[in-house]
């Protein structure tokens, strides 16, 4: 009989919210930020009056960043359909043809902040493209006492839980439990022809593994030194993150740089006062998630290139196929690592194992997988990673949208473009912003630096149990045979189980 999964749960977490002041450091703030670590669906809740101001579009540039992409497991699943902004309080006395405009001016708001940083992330992550037209469907308003008002927000938000985000965790269950009947399979199968080809050829075996016995301490230096130039390319790999961020940051908050991003974005005071230097935050932001992604698919080579260099004794089969006793060097790095809260790059590395099949059932994994839930390419895996270390820079833009709102105008003097570029430039130096960013940088590649050691100290270790199992099945004594036949009657054992986990397609999965 085939398991068919139902799934019928939800969690709604309904959060105070968020604090209009500047400095945001209240409970209720900490409560939204450590939630938006664990939503699968996010309803943003702003007033009808006055709908999506400069702090909101600062905090939703990185909570779009931050929402899992449900359009990577199901065809089915709408553009963006995991993500709500509502217009509150839209009370009667806001007349009827005036609360689409309210969306419309307010969702076109949106697309032109966001559509080169967090939009333009959102297109990279989902491989789709999203038009205005798709930001305005996720806008709705909301008056209990009015359906007219409110319907179509519970209508998509029921059709979403009921059907569609079911239909993705169905999906990536079913992805998941597929790769670990295939991989594991086939892991198994290799492995029982490894064992059987070790018995017929032991003695050969026994002269290859005391080869390796005697190189042991100069494969213990080459490794040493191997994992002493992955340690040297991680800290040149911040270095030329932070020169990269350093050079472009200098261009970017240049008082006569920031004059021609106003002129050329703002025709109103207000809302350049309002928005420009929450987009001037976001793009040094945008530049830093590039970078990152770009080095950390660097390091992704070199951490291949780490693992395959561990030496394992080989033998030819009858076939002429080179065999070995199984050593999972990726497994065995993934099992070193899982235990941490952050892994900084080594989330890309991660990323590009595909379903990660036979690893998923390392016990520690679980917070891993999780981690890189929507996550479909080391890039978006890293750029996540980096958000998550650095909390994203959310207080700092919100922080300056508040300075400026009380800013007063000079009647006469220099244009207002240029004094707004000069007030912004003064508050991103007394703020410290490209310190603030510098020093996320510094804990991004410092956490990656601490996960490379605690996975390459997990690999030697395995190494050693490793060769350790060689040695006593391979010995001189009459029992290696028995150990080694016993090995495979176990290998097939889970070899069937896993051919045979009675396990249905479900969903349109991609």
């Amino acid at each position: 009989m085939y398991h068919s999964l139902n799934v019928q749960q939800l969690n709604l977490i309904d959060l105070p919210g968020y604090s209009d002041k500047q400095d945001e450091v209240s409970k209720d703030v900490e409560k939204a930020k450590s939630a938006t670590q664990i939503a699968n669906v996010l309803l943003y809740a702003s007033p009808a009056k006055g709908h999506i101001n400069g702090q909101d579009m600062e905090r939703l540039r990185n909570l779009l960043r931050l929402l899992p992409a449900p359009e990577n497991e199901c065809k089915d699943f709408p553009r963006l359909g995991n993500f709500f902004i509502v217009a509150t309080q839209a009370d009667p006395s806001i007349p009827d043809d005036e609360l689409p405009k309210i969306l419309n001016k307010a969702s076109a708001r949106l697309y032109k902040e966001l559509d080169e940083t967090a939009i333009e992330f959102r297109r990279k992550l989902t491989k789709q493209d999203i038009t205005k037209e798709d930001v305005q469907k996720r806008f709705f308003t909301f008056w209990s006492e009015r359906p007219d008002r409110c319907q179509r927000l519970f209508d998509d938000l029921t059709q979403l839980l009921r059907e569609t985000l079911p239909k993705t965790v169905i999906c990536r269950v079913d992805r998941e439990i597929n790769a670990v009947k295939y991989d594991n399979k086939q892991e198994y199968a290799n492995s029982i022809e490894q064992y059987q080809t070790t018995i017929a050829k032991i003695d050969e075996y026994r002269k290859e593994l005391e080869k390796a016995e005697k190189n042991e301490p100069e494969r213990q230096r080459q490794m040493w030194q191997k994992r002493s130039e992955v340690s040297k390319c991680i800290n040149d790999l911040e270095k030329d993150t932070r020169k990269s961020f350093q050079t472009y940051a200098e261009k970017q908050i240049d008082v006569d740089s920031i004059e021609k991003m106003i002129s050329q974005r703002y025709d109103k005071k207000k809302e350049a006062q309002e928005y420009a230097p929450g987009y001037l935050v976001d793009l040094l932001q945008t530049h830093v998630e590039n970078r990152i992604s770009v080095n950390s698919e660097k390091l992704k080579a070199e951490i291949d290139a780490f693992l395959e260099k561990y030496p394992v004794p080989k033998l030819p089969n009858k076939d002429g196929i080179v065999v070995s006793i199984p050593f999972d060097t990726k497994g065995a790095f993934l099992g070193g690592i899982a235990g941490l809260g952050a892994y900084g790059a080594l989330a890309a590395w991660a990323a590009s194992l595909g379903n990660l099949g036979g690893y998923i059932l390392v016990g520690k994994l679980v917070s891993l997988l999780s981690a890189l839930f929507g996550a479909t390419t080391g890039g978006t895996a890293a750029v996540i990673s980096f958000v998550s270390a650095i909390g994203g820079p959310i207080v700092l833009g919100i922080g300056l949208a508040a300075g400026f709102a009380s800013l007063v105008w000079n009647l006469f003097g220099e244009a207002w473009q240029k004094r707004l570029a000069k007030e912004i430039h003064k508050h991103l130096t007394k703020q410290g912003v490209v310190n603030k960013f510098l020093a996320g940088i510094d804990q991004y590649w410092q956490e990656t630096a601490t996960a490379f050691d605690q996975g390459a100290d997990a690999v030697e270790a395995k190494c050693k149990q490793y060769l350790k199992h060689l040695h006593e099945i391979t010995s001189t004594d009459t029992q290696s045979k028995e150990r080694i036949e016993q090995i495979i009657i176990n290998l097939e054992k889970l070899r069937v189980f896993f051919a045979n986990i009675p396990w249905d397609t479900q969903g349109e999965c991609l």
